[in-house]
């Protein structure tokens, strides 16, 4: 629930303002959305506790703007979340109806502690800020009501969670046994031996002859089918289409804004609780002192607390705007009364509007035109190609009839490559065409179909050819190649086994071979401190060894050989701190699924109803 507000209190209130309005009234906006649905209808009940679907609707609107900002309401169901939504309030209503069964209570005193604990609130020394709380309740849609609701049933929820846990604790031996073995620290010497095809020579005859009898499955064609295709693509009518220097002209005036960076101004504020103190803060600040010292001494605040950053007079609230953007560089705006208080701002630096010139935007700005009429083009076509092929056309006549492009491509598989694999150009690259390729009825002529880019076409299978073995004389090159970097990878491998079988110690042998040998840093099992681009190859079969042993690992551009020269164990307090936190960090994960049980019982101990279809009829369509 306050997973927002903990990420709002990285910062003072002063530096998320604006953030807090422009989202606090996007989140406020779901009540109109909603406000002729009736609160009543039960999304969710137990005992005598319900879920509204309006207030159903409400939490998923919240938690999808926290969790998917990306996503509408459909497709944030789509994925999943209002079922998550609906288990965790169905969570809430039965832990609500299972402690008023057992006659518990929340205080006042027990809220006022919840929310003044609740880090997300406190100021830079740790006490309760409530300028911060308002804030933050803003930025999660919530008012103090809503949130004072939630304490209760979270309380409630704990209250009952909190009587079976004492005891409950992961095994600090186990833990102390895990923290060891993730702290654990290697480090090894390396020797790298390149892969080189390029030293290797050609095979003779008898033997390319006899290596591709043994690896010719790996080189046979995959299925493939010819097709005739008819596109229509407003690429290949651009060309013939000119612009006007006129027209250019017209479209950037009719799209300065395009063009146009807005002034910014980079801004500091601090809020000030009254007018009275927002007086005293400015003429401290008249009178010589600076902005930063005077938010440290009034509100405790550092120099980075006060920063709100180069912002457009858009991104600001109108009040704001209009004192901020009237006021020089260097001087103080305000005292500006809002919600939140009496403002303060420091125009630190203004940068001015910039517009693109039209010589800089000119080619930009043809090029848009030219395709924009080609679609045109493209679209008053399609009907003429429609009507030839409903007259009996060939594609081939048909092209000509309504200049479209005939494309032949003379064998493409199922992801739009030619026999030997390679992409092929042009429409072959776009998904739809080749589904539409591949489930075609082959000697038959097709219907018109259109891309995802304003491109239409017709295809006609002309020959489909499955799988088979093919020649060697087709495919020499390739073949040859292959041989080549399979001899490579021997000769290396061979140089690595030498090393490894040697009893001498890795750098002695590599010596002894006219090696280099390298040494990593103490790495740990994920490679992260080891500066290597396979360094969790490595690291994986470093800490597969034991110590003094060797052994290898393959990356496909050269093998590496490796020997553990030292094991490092963690003592001491950061291995005690990392027990602590495993052991901490599992009993949580026991506790949590230990809850988890505890729900599933209660839900079907109070025959919980959800009709997640009322609340789904309310998100679905609506804008965001």
């Amino acid at each position: 629930m306050l997973k927002s507000m903990r990420e709002g209190a990285k910062s003072a209130p002063m530096k998320i303002f604006l953030i807090t309005l422009a989202i606090g009234f996007a989140m406020w906006g779901i009540d109109d959305v909603f406000r002729n649905v009736g609160s009543n209808n039960a999304a969710i009940k137990a005992g005598n506790y319900e879920v509204s679907a309006l207030e159903a609707a409400q939490e998923f609107d919240r938690a999808r703007r926290t969790y998917l900002p990306n996503s509408n309401n459909s497709e944030a169901i789509a994925q999943g979340l209002l079922g998550d939504v609906i288990s965790g309030l169905a969570r809430r209503v039965v832990f609500s109806a299972e402690a008023d069964r057992q006659g518990l209570t929340v205080t006042r005193e027990m809220e006022k502690a919840q929310i003044a604990n609740e880090t997300a609130f406190q100021d830079e020394t740790g006490k309760f800020n409530l300028l911060r709380f308002r804030d933050a309740l803003a930025r999660a849609g919530l008012d103090e009501a809503s949130y004072v609701k939630l304490i209760q049933q979270d309380l409630n929820a704990r209250q009952i969670t909190d009587a079976i846990r004492p005891g409950l604790s992961y095994p600090s031996a186990l833990s102390a046994e895990i923290a060891k073995w993730r702290l654990e620290r290697r480090i090894i010497d390396y020797v790298t031996i390149n892969i080189d095809a390029s030293k290797e020579a050609d095979p003779s005859g008898s033997e390319l002859d006899a290596w591709y009898a043994t690896n010719k499955e790996a080189y046979n064609s995959p299925d493939l089918r010819s097709v005739m295709a008819l596109v229509l693509s407003p690429e290949d009518l651009m060309k013939d289409i000119d612009v006007s220097d006129a027209d250019i002209r017209q479209a950037y005036d009719d799209q300065i804004d395009l063009y146009t960076s807005p002034e910014r101004r980079t801004l500091r504020q601090m809020i000030l609780p009254d007018v009275d103190q927002a007086n005293d803060a400015l003429a401290r600040i008249k009178g010589g002192e600076s902005f930063a010292s005077v938010a440290k001494d009034l509100l405790s605040l550092e120099e980075s607390d006060t920063l709100l950053g180069a912002l457009t007079a858009e991104d600001l609230t109108e009040e704001i705007a209009q004192a901020a953007f009237a006021t020089e560089m260097g001087n103080i705006a305000g005292p500006v009364e809002t919600a939140l208080g009496q403002h303060l701002l420091l125009v630190e630096d203004i940068e001015a509007e910039d517009v693109t010139s039209f010589d800089n935007i000119k080619d930009q700005i043809r090029e848009d035109i030219q395709r924009d009429r080609a679609i045109t083009v493209v679209y008053d076509r399609v009907a003429d190609v429609e009507d030839a092929i409903a007259s009996g056309a060939t594609l081939s006549e048909t092209a000509k009839a309504t200049s479209a492009e005939l494309v032949m491509i003379d064998g493409m598989d199922r992801s739009g490559n030619d026999i030997d694999g390679v992409a092929l150009d042009g429409i072959a690259g776009d998904t739809k065409f080749r589904q539409s390729v591949w489930t075609a009825v082959v000697g038959e002529m097709g219907l018109v179909e259109e891309t995802n880019a304003d491109t239409f076409y017709v295809i006609e299978v002309t020959n489909e050819a499955p799988s088979a073995e093919r020649p060697l004389a087709d495919i020499k090159p390739r073949v040859i190649a292959d041989y080549r970097l399979e001899q490579a990878v021997a000769t290396a491998m061979a140089k690595a086994d030498t090393l490894i079988e040697d009893s001498a110690s890795l750098a002695n042998a590599a010596r002894t071979a006219g090696l280099s040998v390298e040494q990593s840093p103490a790495m740990r099992r994920d490679g992260v401190s080891f500066d290597h681009e396979a360094a969790r190859l490595i690291a994986g079969k470093a800490f597969d060894l034991g110590a003094n042993a060797k052994g290898l690992v393959e990356t496909g551009e050269n093998i590496i050989v490796i020997a553990v020269t030292d094991i490092q164990a963690v003592e001491g307090d950061t291995l005690t701190e990392e027990t602590d936190r495993i052991q901490n960090a599992m009993s949580q994960m026991v506790a949590s699924g230990l809850d988890g049980v505890l729900a599933t019982g209660l839900i079907q101990e109070y025959d919980v109803t959800v009709n997640a279809g009322l609340v789904q009829n309310l998100l679905v369509g609506q804008s965001n």
